[in-house]
């Protein structure tokens, strides 16, 4: 009786409440879900026209971005958008338009936000281009300020009509155009509206201007009216933003957006609510009665919690919250559980952190070790020459001969000193502990810098750096070390690259990256070999001229600063030689140098 007695208690607050949330939704939906998503409509709209509008002002847009930009903002928003002047002449209207030059040599501006709907796929299947040469027979449309051609029926000489004249068209009222087409712009099918042409009719209504609109409009305030459809009793809105240049009234935006659809909707979701209502009120009903029920039989849970901790799963929490022994019990539960399952946590992460620790200790000694053996083994012969010459010339060598000995001494001398710094800088990358300094630079000005640097060298070969560059933006990224990546690929380059040849270096921004290649002309890599060239002291040929570097290290260098700026990079024979490229990650089309 006692159990009953909960069960109904948790019934009655359980339905009451969820009843209660479930009518307060109910009937904000059906009171109020008209205005709000008007409200909400007509904001986002005002918001979009802003941005739009500052866009326009500070941009200088030729036709062709004009028309893709309405296109888009039309597409986006389905809502109609035409740019006018303060006394109403269009100046940017649709923008899907076609525009010939007749035999007189005077445009023709043909609009296509009237053409016939099931026309569509026949005009867009005609191919249409520039040079074409096409008559079109319609009307100009009476009213406006601006010169604009219906057409009827556009003709394209070895080609079917494309549209047919209406039983209501008559003669005297059509007029045919013929041309070359010197422009045009054509939608997706699924950007054609025909509602734009509603927009003329709007403007007739609108224009001229009342006093009361014009200077509400000079103040920069966004005009918001209702219109309807004199033909269908559509109901549609209206929005006039004003574009403001040097302080000066200088156009209008005006945009028409349909309300019916709010209007449909709100009607449809009312005759939906009284159905789901009913629903969702018996729903309410059966799972709180479940929900009591099931709140009622705490045993249950309590023994599932103590047998998955018994199977070494803390992280279990029992789900009563009671001010009982039940509640009691499973407020026990909990906090042996969380106290277990912190110990737990602690040891595991203790074990892991020793693991990783004894990975570092054997990865660092295994480093050392292969650091020793190369550097010995790269130190040797420059060493062994030293310590003959210098032999040489404890000897007392000839006077003609001690110049040459000094010469070569110190020749070996700088190229020990850059191993030993090519070494020190590949320890510092292989350890991990290098930090970048990132900055914004262009990538074509590093590489024209390096090849002023690397000057003599070319010339000693009779080579030249050719730079090709595709949508370069500036790159952010630690710049000495690109510098340094940049500078021992080309000096790679030049080593293996043929007598009087050229060195390309291309620079391409992509979608996501900015990608480099530096390709030169000579003897391919085998391609069991491509794989290795990234490992230090590799190289393919034993006896490497060292005149612009050859220590073996530089391409292990730069495998070590491009995955630390986490770049693709890789190597590949071409047709003539052999190509480096990487791809730096790109961060967008930001402007640091504004």
């Amino acid at each position: 009786m006692k159990k009953w007695g909960v069960t109904l208690k948790l019934f009655a607050i359980t339905a009451s409440f969820f009843l209660l949330f479930y009518t307060i939704i109910m009937i904000g939906q059906l009171l109020f879900f008209e205005q709000f998503y008007q409200s909400k409509k007509l904001n986002d709209l005002e918001k979009k026209l802003e941005a739009f509008s500052q866009q326009y002002v500070s941009r200088a847009w030729d036709a062709e971005s004009m028309a893709r930009e309405l296109s888009a903002f039309i597409s986006r928003n389905k809502t109609q958008l035409a740019i006018v002047s303060t006394n109403g002449q269009v100046k940017y209207d649709n923008p899907f338009r076609i525009v010939i030059r007749d035999q007189a040599g005077k445009s023709v501006k043909i609009s296509l936000s009237l053409f016939p709907e099931e026309e569509r796929s026949a005009l867009l299947g005609a191919n249409l281009q520039k040079g074409d040469r096409i008559e079109a027979i319609g009307v100009f449309e009476e009213g406006l300020l601006q010169e604009m051609f219906y057409p009827r029926v556009i003709r394209k000489a070895g080609a079917a009509d494309i549209g047919s004249l209406k039983a209501s068209d008559t003669a005297p009222s059509l007029v045919s155009v013929s041309g070359e087409i010197t422009d045009l712009f054509l939608p997706a099918p699924n950007q054609w509206n025909l509602r734009q042409g509603i927009l003329f009719h709007v403007l007739k209504d609108l224009f001229p201007l009342s006093e009361e609109r014009k200077r509400a409009l000079e103040h920069g305030k966004v005009l918001e009216e209702d219109w309807v459809e004199p033909w269908s009793g559509v109901r549609s809105l209206v929005a006039i933003h004003p574009v403001i240049r040097n302080g000066q009234l200088s156009e209008l935006i005006v945009a028409l957006t349909s309300l019916q659809q709010i209007s449909e909707a709100n009607d449809a979701l009312r005759l939906f609510y009284i159905y789901i209502g009913i629903g969702g009120f018996a729903l309410i009903l059966v799972l709180s009665l479940l929900f009591s029920k099931i709140v009622t039989k705490p045993l249950l849970s309590l023994n599932k919690s103590a047998l998955r901790m018994a199977r070494l799963d803390f992280s279990v929490k029992s789900p009563l919250a009671r001010n009982d022994e039940f509640g009691s019990l499973a407020r026990s539960l909990n906090t042996m559980s969380e106290k277990l399952d912190v110990t737990l946590r602690e040891l595991q992460q203790a074990n892991e952190q020793l693991r990783q620790e004894m990975d570092h200790k054997q990865r660092m000694e295994l480093i050392q070790k292969d650091f020793v053996s190369n550097a010995s083994h790269e130190l040797k012969t420059p060493l062994s020459i030293v310590k003959s010459f210098a032999e040489g010339l404890r000897d007392g060598v000839g006077e003609n001969k001690r110049e040459r000995y000094i010469e070569v001494i110190l020749d070996e001398t700088e190229k020990m000193e850059e191993l030993v710094r090519d070494l020190l800088e590949l320890a510092k990358l292989e350890a991990k502990t290098t930090k970048l300094k990132k900055s914004w630079f262009f990538l074509s000005e590093l590489t024209e810098e390096i090849g002023e640097r690397l000057m003599h060298h070319l010339r000693d070969k009779e080579l030249r750096i050719v730079t090709i560059l595709a949508n370069e933006e500036a790159q952010f990224a630690d710049q000495e070390k690109i510098e340094q990546v940049l500078f021992n690929i080309l000096v790679n380059a030049i080593r293996y690259a043929n007598p009087g040849s050229e060195i390309t270096v291309r620079i391409e921004g992509e979608q996501h990256a900015q990608r480099v290649t530096i390709e030169n002309e000579g003897e391919p890599i085998p391609e069991e070999q491509l794989g290795f060239v990234w490992d230090r002291f590799y190289r393919i040929e034993r006896s490497r001229n060292r005149k612009t570097g050859g220590t073996g290290l530089g391409l292990a260098i730069v495998r070590h600063i491009l995955e630390l700026h986490e770049a693709a990079y890789g190597v590949r024979n071409t047709k003539t030689g052999v190509a480096f490229y990487f791809s730096l990650p790109s961060y967008g089309k930001m402007k640091p140098f504004a």
